[in-house]
């Protein structure tokens, strides 16, 4: 009797040990960044619609955490505060390197190209007409829009100039819509995404070599499974209609799972520390 009452109480134990351990985990919430590109208000309208299909289909919570600037998202990111992020590529080698952020998601059809874009009716026509200017620069370290641009600029094509930063892609452009700028430097996925009298005004001088784009990422401290049920589910979305509208909004529409040794580690090769300013 005595044996058969301890066996019940440890069965009774597991079971209730295992209900604390899968309601703890149900109800842990984790954060998710987004490198600013676009204002706060559009990042949480593009992005809030993904979260919650995701948290609908695995149960996964999530807080979405808005970042003012690129330069605030990357001291979040190197200093490992987002659990969930989406990143330009050279974040993801800083991030993997300080903190060993992983790659899950990334877009398997678009590849990610900067470029410098001039006012259509201005007298900058190529990049020969720059030498000398002011070009606006969405942060010192947005990857294709002008780590990698100011780098290409400097080492290849021997132009001199005055970088004026500027928080956002948008707001880069809009500095050459109002002639406080040459030119500013971009990337064909966030030109497409402003507005058809925006596009109209501007036109592009330069393009850079493309990359892999922009991965999901998380951190390590991430349980596994809680990864791939994100990674599946992201994935799964692409075979819905409302999926893609959700993705095509997150200018990912078709998801593939991201690896870093082939897509961003031979980035490293590309020796843009010199061009890389510390964020404060």
């Amino acid at each position: 009797m005595l044996f058969a009452i301890n066996h019940c109480f440890r069965r009774t134990l597991i079971g209730m040990l295992f209900f604390l351990f899968s309601t703890a985990q149900a109800s842990e919430v984790y954060s998710w960044s987004v490198v600013p590109q676009f204002t706060g208000i559009a990042v949480h309208r593009d992005w809030t619609p993904l979260l919650q299909a995701i948290e609908k289909e695995t149960g996964v919570r999530f807080q979405l955490k808005i970042y003012e600037s690129i330069p605030d998202f990357e001291i979040g990111v190197l200093e490992g505060k987002p659990d969930f992020a989406y990143m330009n590529p050279y974040h993801a080698v800083m991030a993997n390197t300080a903190q060993g952020y992983v790659p899950l998601i990334r877009d398997g059809k678009r590849k990610l190209t900067g470029i410098l874009v001039a006012k259509s009716n201005s007298a900058f026509k190529t990049l020969q007409d720059l030498q000398g200017q002011q070009i606006a620069f969405p942060s010192p370290n947005a990857f294709a829009a002008s780590l990698y641009m100011r780098a290409l600029l400097a080492e290849k094509e021997g132009i001199e100039y005055t970088p004026i930063y500027t928080k956002t892609h948008s707001n880069s452009f809009r500095f050459v819509m109002r002639n406080k700028t040459a030119a500013s430097g971009g990337v064909y996925r966030t030109l497409r995404r402003e507005r058809p009298e925006v596009q109209r005004q501007l036109q592009v001088i330069y393009k850079a070599p493309s990359t892999p784009s922009h991965p999901i990422v998380f951190h390590p401290r991430v349980p596994s499974d809680v990864a791939m049920k994100v990674q599946q589910s992201i994935i799964a979305l692409a075979n819905t209609e409302t999926g893609k509208t959700i993705l095509t909004a997150i200018l990912l529409p078709e998801p593939i799972v991201a690896d870093y040794a082939r897509d961003y580690e031979p980035l490293v090769k590309l020796n843009l520390e010199k061009y890389f300013i510390q964020p404060q």
